[in-house]
């Protein structure tokens, strides 16, 4: 099953917003990204870092708060699967329809940037969002909220790309969510791999120059060295591993949730199983009409506990 994936950050500072559109517009050193395939990528709404900064400026009110989150990074894309059987047409129906999700949340002037990356290892959308209110303030948790706010959106961004075969991941697991920096960070350390050891660095190192002989490095200290570079190539892998571990984890926290709702379901069916379609709704007459008797025994109640607290007022 392939699930719509939709990441969001807040951005508080122009300085964050701006180191993060260098990284969306490849104007500076990007691991993860094929620089062969960047020329694919899509840039609309604007084209530079620049360009999107003063689309920025030009919407942010006179008067804010210092802490008022001017920016919200938006990452929206699939299960890496999805991209390896979708059209292109689906794609680009995805693309559109995350836009259009966007646009109906914030308003379409509010998108400074909407890029399509196709130079990673799954295709994505980055935007970025002025949350700008009706009336002119900026209020991130007006449009974000708590986690209500954001499950709703998660629910709604799915059903949005729902026709194109993307499901919604499952409302109510623990699973952790994982933030763009994570997502970025997973995908960079899955890139690397392990530094080669040179046949001239398992020569021992002058350490210092003497004025008849050298101070040479000890063979211990050689090994140390070629060491502690094996373990810094290792540990990327190493976290990688334990990402895999956690997605592993997630899996599983998700299938049990999953379980946890159909028992629930099959307690809730049990007491109506081989009923007929007409004893089911008899059934559920009854349980109307018992429903609606309560409501009005309980008004009744209140009602004469209202009187009674108006004859001890006299």
């Amino acid at each position: 099953m392939a699930y719509a994936i939709m990441r969001c950050k807040k951005l508080a500072s122009a300085g964050s917003v701006a180191s993060s559109l260098r990284h969306c517009y490849r104007e500076r050193e990007t691991p993860n990204a094929d620089p062969t395939r960047t020329g694919q990528n899509e840039h609309q709404a604007s084209k530079s870092t620049d360009e999107a900064m003063g689309r920025l400026r030009e919407l942010l009110p006179a008067k804010r708060r210092k802490d008022a989150v001017l920016a919200i990074e938006y990452l929206m894309t699939a299960s890496p699967e999805w991209w390896t059987q979708a059209t292109p047409q689906q794609q680009a129906d995805f693309f559109q329809q995350s836009q259009d999700w966007l646009a109906k949340k914030y308003g379409k002037d509010r998108i400074i940037v909407a890029t399509i990356h196709r130079d990673e290892t799954s295709p994505h959308l980055s935007a970025f969002v002025v949350p700008l209110t009706r009336d002119g303030r900026l209020s991130a948790k007006e449009f974000i909220g708590d986690r209500s706010q954001m499950t709703k959106d998660q629910t709604t961004y799915a059903q949005t790309v729902r026709h194109l075969g993307l499901e919604r991941g499952i409302q109510g697991s623990k699973a952790r969510h994982q933030t763009i920096r994570e997502y970025y960070a997973a995908i960079e350390r899955g890139e690397k791999g392990i530094a080669p050891i040179e046949p001239e660095e398992l020569r021992p190192k002058v350490l210092e120059k003497g004025l008849i002989f050298d101070t040479m490095e000890t063979l211990e200290g050689a090994a140390t060295r070629l060491n502690a570079k094996v373990m810094e190539s290792v540990a990327p892998i190493a976290k990688n591993a334990s990402t895999a571990r956690f997605e592993r984890s997630r899996a599983k926290e998700w299938q049990e949730t999953a379980q946890v709702q159909r028992n629930t379901i099959d307690r809730l069916q049990e007491p109506y199983r081989g009923l007929t379609a007409d004893q089911l709704r008899e059934v559920l007459d009854l349980a109307k009409k018992r429903q609606q008797e309560n409501r009005q025994a309980l008004e009744q109640k209140r009602q004469m506990s209202k009187e009674r607290s108006g004859d001890r007022g006299r």
